[in-house]
């Protein structure tokens, strides 16, 4: 068996352990009661407003969204037309059960069940780091979409920005100075059940972006914290939690000005097409970095 089957395998049954009734109650109300736990995934999904805002009735694939589907809801609610997809369709079929989504498709990211451009769009939210092989996801969902992919994933913590390389050099000198090991960045980088934890990071999507030909592309870096708990608590209560989460937030931020370290989420969108002038003119107000690509001067007659 390869790794890659083993993790297929896994994931299969990723929710089986899923205490069900108690998840159903959070996620049949999760858009209409305003915790600090949706405040928090709005702030994710919102990467989804500049294409909802101005192509609306598009179609959508959420990939890796078996959590309920409630990307493919956030899609809905905003007037597009999403299918939740998951290796794992358990949560799935209860949310269609209980008419939280229209449908849904069991589907492996690496080898979607679909026909060349059937979606305008792609979305996978905090799935891609779990792929044993997530640059197959990549070039599927750029094939079944005819627009653009997009990601909001963990973001690559290395390279180090220039001042925590400092503080690193002279940890790493100190270790060599007393006969210890410099452990390697990523060593221990792996998920309990096995996956290596593929966090994304700008270069690494531009490559691959630049290899395949596309015309743009876009990103946004940001913060992003989670604690246990934050499922309950509502927001405007002003809670314990989010307090702690507003404060980590500005430490975080802090420590990115000061260059000890990187924001640890990132928004991403690869685009198949370029997109139209309201699409990056909304993107660019929203703080997002657009890059036109260059193209290969020596193309294949």
């Amino acid at each position: 068996m390869g790794l890659e089957q083993h993790s297929y395998d896994i994931h299969r049954n990723l929710y089986a352990g899923t205490k069900t009734q108690q998840e159903l109650a959070v996620y049949k109300q999760w858009f209409d009661r305003y915790t600090v736990d949706l405040w928090r995934h709005l702030r994710m999904l919102s990467v989804l407003d500049a294409f909802l805002d101005h192509h609306l009735q598009a179609r959508w694939l959420t990939v890796g969204d078996g959590r309920f589907g409630t990307s493919a809801t956030y899609i809905n609610r905003k007037g597009g037309k999403a299918l939740a997809s998951d290796i794992d369709v358990s949560l799935l079929e209860i949310a269609r059960q209980e008419q939280m989504i229209p449908d849904f498709a069991l589907a492996n990211a690496e080898n979607l069940p679909f026909d060349d451009n059937t979606f305008e769009y792609a979305y996978c939210k905090q799935s891609y780091h779990h792929f044993p092989r997530p640059a197959l996801a990549v070039y599927e969902m750029l094939r079944v979409s005819s627009e653009a992919i997009v990601f909001t994933e963990p973001h690559e913590f290395y390279p180090a920005p220039f001042t925590r390389n400092i503080l690193q050099s002279v940890k790493h000198a100190g270790k060599r100075l007393f006969g210890k090991v410099n452990v390697h960045h990523d060593t221990g980088n792996y998920e309990t059940i096995g996956n290596y934890v593929y966090a994304i990071s700008v270069r690494e999507f531009e490559k691959m972006a630049l290899g395949l030909g596309l015309p743009a592309m876009a990103y946004k870096k940001f913060q992003d914290v989670y604690i246990p708990g934050v499922e309950q608590e509502m927001v405007e209560s002003a809670g314990p939690l989010m307090k702690k989460i507003k404060k980590a937030l500005r430490r975080n931020r802090m420590l990115n000005f000061l260059k000890v370290a990187e924001p640890n989420t990132i928004q991403m969108i690869l685009f198949k097409n370029k997109p139209g002038t309201q699409i990056i003119a909304d993107l660019k107000r929203n703080g997002y970095t657009y890059t036109v690509l260059p193209q290969n001067p020596h193309p294949v007659s």
